[in-house]
């Protein structure tokens, strides 16, 4: 941490410290206190002077600083934009933990509603001035104005999992088509030489497109070639749709691997094969999110469990470094994701 800036992570522990103790209680001298965080004297009476500005320590004559009014108030706050507060549900809780934990206030405010309605929330949001912001968008909106504000208002801003188009800024994110080249190779290591895509369910649009890109990937990493009519979305008609299915009924001309786009489409392919009375005791499947759905479907399933936990906590500690560290520059980072297996 640049040797400018270590005292704002100081405010924040020293301000944690002081909301255990009460009104009038006298703090530990300069010498114990620098001690304890590991920092200078200088640095330490730097913050100090701060918190004597912001009224929660004042000194007495005779006696040095004591507590003046309520630290039990977090000053600083962290506002998380979500789009999605099912899916994210672990994320967000880690990153509400790790942010109290550092002394910031956690804010966790759905982004929902149309592009106007988004717009009023995300302007809302930086309008009360927190110390930084995380925004995972909604994919289903391209592009909002609040998103080039929010670039240029001054506050250190958190992008989730991908960046809007045209716009510069922290990215936090985890393998999406990386996992599912993984998938792909791994099952070509288990004998698969006829594989499909499967996406005729609920599937966020972007996630599609980069899992279709890894699914490409793969297959050229593998030197296999795709088979177009066996790439089935929602975009093929049930005519279509139907062909498909009916292939499984001679094993040993249809795909010997179906890689799905994520758990719920599936849940759709299994059971689209159970109510047609179509036996697929050795296909190899594929989903990706590892949800609670794979609990109880009645086929093995390769799933990819994206890191919900550390996500969260990434965010956090990311976003704070951004705040206390301002010089330094954009950061992408991109999280490892799991293969799973499931058995019925």
């Amino acid at each position: 941490m640049a040797r400018g800036n270590i005292y704002k992570a100081l405010l924040g522990k020293l301000e944690k410290q002081l909301g255990f103790l009460p009104e009038g209680a006298k703090l530990p001298s300069e010498q114990e206190l620098a001690e304890k965080f590991g920092v200078s004297k200088p640095t330490l009476r730097r913050a100090l002077a701060e918190l004597a500005v912001r009224g929660i320590i004042v000194k007495q004559n005779g006696i040095g600083s004591v507590v003046a009014g309520s630290s039990k108030v977090i000053a600083k706050e962290l506002v998380f934009l979500c789009h999605d507060i099912v899916f994210f549900a672990d994320s967000l809780k880690t990153f509400s933990l790790a942010a109290s934990t550092a002394n910031y206030l956690p804010s966790i405010i759905p982004l929902a509603g149309d592009a106007a309605g988004q717009e009023r929330i995300i302007a809302t949001a930086y309008a009360r001035k927190p110390a930084g912001i995380v925004l995972y968008a909604d994919p289903g909106i391209a592009y909002l104005n609040a998103y080039r504000q929010l670039e240029e208002c001054g506050i250190p801003v958190l992008f989730l999992i991908r960046m809007p188009d045209g716009i510069k800024g922290n990215l936090l994110t985890f393998e999406n088509a990386g996992s599912m080249t993984g998938i792909v190779r791994d099952f070509y290591k288990e004998g698969c030489r006829r594989f499909a895509l499967f996406g005729a369910g609920a599937v966020n649009p972007l996630a599609a497109k980069e899992r279709t890109l890894g699914f490409l990937e793969g297959l050229k990493k593998c030197r296999l070639i795709p088979h177009p009519e066996w790439f089935i979305s929602n975009q093929n008609s049930e005519k279509e749709t139907e062909t498909f299915y009916e292939l499984f009924r001679t094993p040993e001309k249809a795909p010997d691997a179906v890689c799905c786009l994520n758990d719920f489409c599936a849940g759709v392919l299994i059971r689209a094969f159970q109510t047609r009375g179509i036996n697929i005791p050795h296909l190899h499947i594929s989903g990706f999110d590892h949800s609670l759905l794979t609990a109880f479907l009645p086929h093995p399933l390769l799933t990819v469990e994206p890191p919900m936990e550390e996500l969260g906590r990434e965010a956090a500690a990311l976003l704070i470094r951004q705040i206390e560290n301002p010089e330094f520059g954009f950061t992408v980072r991109k999280l490892t994701s799991k293969l799973i297996q499931t058995t019925p």
